[in-house]
């Protein structure tokens, strides 16, 4: 029986089934989520027609469809049966030196892309006794008002607990709007009606997996969730002898690692598995610290039941001796992510990428997977088929301009900031993979010996239409859309100089890059020629003196009137010297009252991408110590109120030494501690040994002399310790807090942050020290 459905895409798949391929795409409907199988489909790619008797010889099918490669010469549409017969074609061709286009596109990939199907999607198809399949489907993409566009995702944000001791697996929690429960591996129980008791490991996981299946989430969350929770879940199932299935209908997930970046990619059918911290990323959240604790912190005013480096001994005393608050914390854990998710609508921002671009619903990043998505279809439309992508030949474009910045202390600093720099410039200039290589003219001059088409170009009018739409956004307080539209804009830079990008070229992301460096080389000429200075300049953003004496409805007149009178000169100057409109806009940004630039530590030579700033009284700081997570809390706590005191014009030498009295006195040992994390696991330094890595290897030895688990075998570890002046300590309780190293913390954390600020006056910290001074402004 035929019938039509409509719902959201979770998640896409492809396999040989009896040596066919088949597509198959899970799909949520209401309050089901169902198989969809489309009609049998090809997998498709391209060679070069030179190819036509070897396919021929092999009886492959193929079609001319006149589609030409970048070098404007005719390629073939080949079509293989199954996914066997076009990895070994793809092999074969290979060896025969080939060249073939878009090989690597996935099938399932491919069939959504060409029909624009993003996420919301209708289909028809037959279906089976209890609905739940529907086979020999059409897909088409749903309608913009359709109910599938806002799909009622289950959500369950999960947690687990593990023994560092014995490398096993404690607990499994979930924590969701409808339901609270907990798998605990012991040998004892308690009453609580939300957690579930095992004897050991295998039952837990079996167990676990029969709950899922019953209650089927659509979406897991979690902090870290693929890389450690899914990962360990996943190491656990295969050393007890059991498959992970926790898919929709028991399917088996496919987890696979890349030892090149570093990352574990997790596909559940039917299911979509998101973490956290990435989303955070993903969505231009910054946090000094990225653990679940800190953010919760910042987000919610709420943490973890138990906090500190040592913390992971203390859960397996809970485990063992207290399992209600064992308990307690697991589901802490689930509940914060939970609220974090639900408050900064985490799955509301990834499901509008979705909807953007395309891309899977479990992709994270995925900045050329999204480009991809959009260009090749328009690609195709234009008669063209993408580049392959190669290694050879990669050079990097320079990198934004940074102008030599002017050091000093000023007043009324004025920050004018490009809208969409490069976006703009894209659609300024033309600049698009297929505009570079096409014939027709007129062209337009890029960098490096570029030129693009003004007439054949994709790039600039999909920007057009996203800019458009991120208009209308704006205007229906749409923030999660308008700032989802900004973020796939101002990737496009990004991918066209990636050398992991197929559409990469060298003459792309320089022409981006270099026109940048020129339209602020020129913004400042024309500001100092009306009169104004330019003190610093940072990729898309100027900085701008104005006589400290006018006052701030002046300052803000004389701001706006620079903005008028730049994007008139940016218009001018491409209509007569390219003839072209203008998308340059420029913007008043930040009125600085107070504002400093520092120079480089121990030159004279003035500093890039390091300032602090005072707007409405609120202190700003960029690149320097305060608004840095590897300097200690007293010494970002130091340069925040050192600047206060010389912004609001308040001489610093008595605070100087106060703080410095305080500190020889013990007042601020707790604002000691260095915190960092491995960057990767510790048994791999193995030469150059920073601090952080020695205290780590301090601690990895005690616990290797208590019979105690191995802490630091993965990345990401975070070690916290200080210095006593016997030399580094791990930090795990205040208690260990004697003995302190004061001098060190003078030497290294308060002198050079008071010496940038007082060499603007003539002072250092050992001219401070060694008499009683006062600044004179």
């Amino acid at each position: 029986m035929l019938k039509t459905n409509e719902g959201y895409i979770v998640s896409r798949h492809a396999k040989d089934v009896n040596g066919v391929l088949e597509m198959f795409y899970w799909i949520k409907t209401g309050s089901e989520t169902v198989r969809v199988i489309p009609k049998k489909q090809n997998a498709i790619f391209f060679v070069e027609c030179r190819a036509k008797t070897f396919l021929e010889e092999r009886g492959v099918i193929f079609e001319d469809h006149a589609y030409l490669n970048f070098d404007h010469e005719n390629v073939l549409t080949v079509y293989c049966s199954s996914l066997k017969q076009r990895q070994d074609l793809i092999r074969l061709l290979k060896k025969n030196h080939f060249s073939m286009y878009e090989e690597d596109v996935k099938p399932q990939d491919r069939y959504l892309m060409e029909r624009e199907i993003r996420g919301a999607v209708r289909f028809i198809g037959e279906v089976n006794s209890n609905e739940s399949i529907f086979s020999q489907a059409i897909l088409k993409p749903a309608n913009l008002d359709s109910p599938a566009t806002t799909p009622n995702w289950k959500v369950w944000s999960l947690d687990i607990e593990t023994s560092v001791t014995n490398n096993k697996l404690l607990s499994i929690g979930v924590v969701s709007d409808e339901l609270v429960a907990v798998f605990v591996v012991s040998e004892v129980s308690i009453s609580d009606e939300r957690c579930f008791f095992f004897d050991d490991e295998k039952s837990l996981l079996l167990a676990f997996m029969r709950f899922i299946r019953l209650h089927n989430p659509n979406i897991i969350i979690g902090w870290n969730v693929i890389g450690f929770d899914m990962a360990f879940i996943n190491r656990r199932c295969y050393s007890l002898g059991l498959k992970p299935q926790f898919g929709s209908n028991g399917e088996v997930w496919s987890m696979r690692t890349s030892e090149k970046e570093g990352k574990y990619f997790l596909t559940v059918p039917g299911r979509v598995v998101l973490d956290g911290i990435a989303l955070l990323k993903v969505g231009g959240y910054h946090f000094e610290s990225y653990s679940l604790n800190n953010v919760s912190k910042e987000i919610l005013k709420d943490q973890k039941t138990l906090q500190g480096s040592g913390k992971w001994q203390e859960i397996e005393e809970l485990h063992a001796y207290d399992l209600q608050k064992f308990i307690d914390y697991n589901i802490q854990d689930c509940d914060l992510v939970l609220r974090i998710f639900h408050k900064l609508k985490l799955i509301e921002l990834q499901q509008t990428r979705v909807d953007l671009t395309g891309i899977p619903l479990e992709q994270t990043g995925g900045s050329v997977a999204s480009f991809e998505n959009l260009y090749l279809p328009r690609l195709h439309k234009s008669g063209f088929v993408a580049p392959s992508w190669t290694e050879d030949d990669f050079k990097s474009s320079p990198g934004g301009f940074v102008m030599s910045s002017f050091p000093g202390f000023y007043k009324n600093v004025l920050v004018f900031d490009f809208k969409s720099l490069y976006p703009s410039i894209i659609r300024t200039f033309k600049i698009d993979p297929l505009a570079r290589i096409s014939k027709q003219q007129p062209k337009i001059d890029g960098f490096l010996g570029a030129q693009f088409s003004a007439n054949q170009a994709i790039l600039p009018n999909l920007i057009d239409e996203l800019a458009s739409a991120r208009e209308l956004a704006k205007k229906q307080n749409n923030s999660i859309l308008s700032y989802a539209i900004k973020i796939i804009m101002n990737s496009f830079y990004g991918v066209l100089g990636s050398n992991v990008c197929r559409f990469y070229h060298v003459e792309l992301a320089s022409s981006i890059t270099m026109r940048g460096h020129q339209i602020l080389e020129q913004t400042r000429q024309w500001i100092e020629a009306s009169g104004a200075q330019v003190i610093y300049g940072d990729t898309d953003s100027v900085f701008v003196i104005l006589d400290e004496n006018m006052q701030e409805e002046e300052v803000i007149v004389q701001g706006k009137a620079f903005c008028t009178l730049m994007n008139q000169k940016w218009s001018d100057y491409c209509r007569t010297e390219h003839q072209i409109s203008s998308y340059l806009e420029l913007e008043f940004e930040t009125y600085y009252e107070r504002f400093f630039m520092p120079t480089i530590r121990g030159q004279e030579e003035g500093s890039k991408k390091r300032y602090a700033g005072m707007v409405d009284g609120e202190l700003v700081f960029k690149g320097l110590e305060a608004a840095r997570s590897d300097w200690t809390p007293l010494a970002r706590r130091f340069q925040r109120a050192l600047f206060q005191h010389v912004f609001t014009e308040r001489d610093p030498v008595g605070f100087i030494k106060e703080t410095i009295d305080c500190l020889k006195s013990g007042q601020f040992d707790e604002e000691l501690i260095y915190s960092k994390r491995l960057s990767r696991p510790l048994s791999s330094y193995t030469k150059v040994m920073p601090p952080h890595v020695r205290a780590a290897q301090i601690k990895e030895q005690y616990n290797e002399d208590h019979g105690l688990g191995n802490e630091y075998h993965e990345a990401r570890k975070r070690i916290d310790y200080f210095y006593r002046r016997s030399g580094i300590v791990p930090f795990q309780s205040k208690e260990d807090l004697i003995d302190i190293d004061y001098e060190h913390y003078i030497d290294k954390q308060i002198t050079p942050i008071a010496d940038s600020v007082l060499v603007h006056f003539n002072m250092t910290m050992e001219s401070l020290l060694s008499k009683q001074m006062g600044l004179m402004y």
